[in-house]
Order: C-alpha cells, then structure tokens, then sequence
C-alpha cells in the first residue's frame, strides 16, 4: 500500500485513504532514552515506526500514525539525553492522540509500546485512553512477556540462551541494524548486566542500579538477518492478536 505513514502523507490523501477503507491506525509509544554505547537516542522511536510499517504491511488495511515519545524512562535517567514523562502526562499525550485518530475517521487504533517502561502505564490508563477515543476501537498490545517470548523464541532457534530483560541488547541492536543500519556504533558494541532481576527492581531502582554502560544483555553478535527475524516474530504475534480480537468484535470479519 502507497503512503502508509500519515506524517509522509498531504491531507487530501489521508483523507482518501480513510474514505477507501484504510481505517486501521497503528499507534507506537516509543522514549528518547539512553541505549548504550552503540545504539542512538531514538532507538526505541526508530523500532517504533519499523514495528508499525511491518505490521501494517501484513494488515494490508492499517496507517501508521505518528511514533508518540518521549515516554516513562525514569529508570534511563542516569545517563545524559534521557527525556521522560510522568505516567499521568504518557496517558494524556496518548489519549489526545487517540482522539484526534477518532474524529479524522478511524474506527481501530493498534496501540503497543516500543519500549518496556511504557506498558504499565499505558495499561493503567487504557480506560481513560479507550473513553477519548470515542467510537474508535482500541486494540491494546500491551502483553510485555507475550513480545519478550515471541523474541526469546528466536533467539533460541539462533542458538542464544540469554533471558535478561532486553536493552540495547542482541535483540534491539538486531533490529536496528535490519531498520536502521548507519545508526549502529558497531565499533562500540559491549556487555552489559546479564542476568534475570524482576522488572519491577529494573524500573524501581533505575538500571544503574544494574549496568555501568546501560546495557542489559549482551549486543555482541548482532546481526541483520537475525534482527529480520525477531521484527518478523512481532508482526506474527502481533497480527495473530489483532486478528483474534477482531473475530470476538461483533461486526467485524477477521483478515
């Protein structure tokens, strides 16, 4: 489909598309926050866009609406460039956001985060997030173990057992040289904390806590092809949801 991201697109054409049946938008919440040595700033922004052009390429009905960020990492803090939101301000942004979705035509919103700190509180303001979008359908990807077993499960077909948390890790440096390969210090790549602490401890006590470089994970053998198929990955999950919860909704024939 030509011209699948709003913000690429004039307003005749958005218009266009919606009145053709387009009425699907894909709404990433992404974060400007640290990723290392080695990955840049909008990391999580960039994962975003990727994650939701896939995705609405396997659709074949959906736009992607603008990547909302900054989000909720407090956590990154330690580590200079970090911008966060308060948990309160992230379910505003994205319920005004969602509104205007509804009132330009769009009967379905997709709304998953492209970062961790950004699930619990969008799940905590999915209520309000749902009463702006007015006769919108949300349908929320905001299941973190269901991404975390979609990704780890590549990973072992690659033969990587590591469990720690991802952040600036294989997984992320993967997709991003597959989405975005002059962005990557491959230079730079290194260690980080590897190991399996809650995620509530990670986001509680801040990952300096746990990590020097701000790496969780290990980037070291990265890779385009593997970063193909942990986007893959998503998307299938992602779709299967999308499609599942479409046949439950009255009125509404799966893809």
């Amino acid at each position: 489909m030509q011209h699948m991201t709003m913000e690429d697109m004039t307003w005749v054409e958005l218009e266009t598309a919606i009145a053709k049946g387009s009425r699907t938008a894909i709404l990433a919440v992404a974060s400007i926050e640290q990723h290392g040595p080695a990955l840049p700033l909008n990391t999580d922004a960039i994962l975003g866009r990727g994650l939701a052009s896939a995705l609405a390429e396997e659709l074949g009905d959906a736009l992607v609406a603008p990547v909302v960020y900054p989000g909720c990492s407090d956590h990154h803090l330690a580590w200079p460039g970090t911008l966060s939101v308060t948990a309160e301000v992230l379910g505003e942004v994205v319920g005004g956001v969602v509104s205007c979705l509804s009132k330009a035509g769009f009967t379905e919103i997709i709304l998953f985060p492209s970062h961790g700190g950004n699930f619990d509180p969008l799940r905590g303001a999915l209520p309000e997030i749902r009463a702006m979008a007015a006769d919108a359908e949300i349908v929320d990807l905001l299941d973190f173990r269901a991404v975390l077993d979609a990704w780890f499960g590549v990973l072992d077909r690659h033969g990587y057992g590591d469990r720690t948390p991802p952040h600036a890790d294989i997984i992320e440096t993967s997709m991003m040289m597959c989405l975005a390969p002059d962005t990557v210090r491959s230079e730079r790549l290194e260690r980080g904390f590897v190991g399996n602490p809650e995620l509530g401890d990670l986001t509680g006590r801040g990952l300096d806590a746990f990590t020097e470089n701000g790496v969780l994970g290990d980037p070291r053998g990265a890779s385009p092809e593997l970063g193909r198929d942990l986007l893959e990955a998503w998307v299938d999950y992602a779709a299967g949801e999308i499609r599942w919860r479409r046949a439950e909704r009255p009125g509404r024939d799966s893809l």
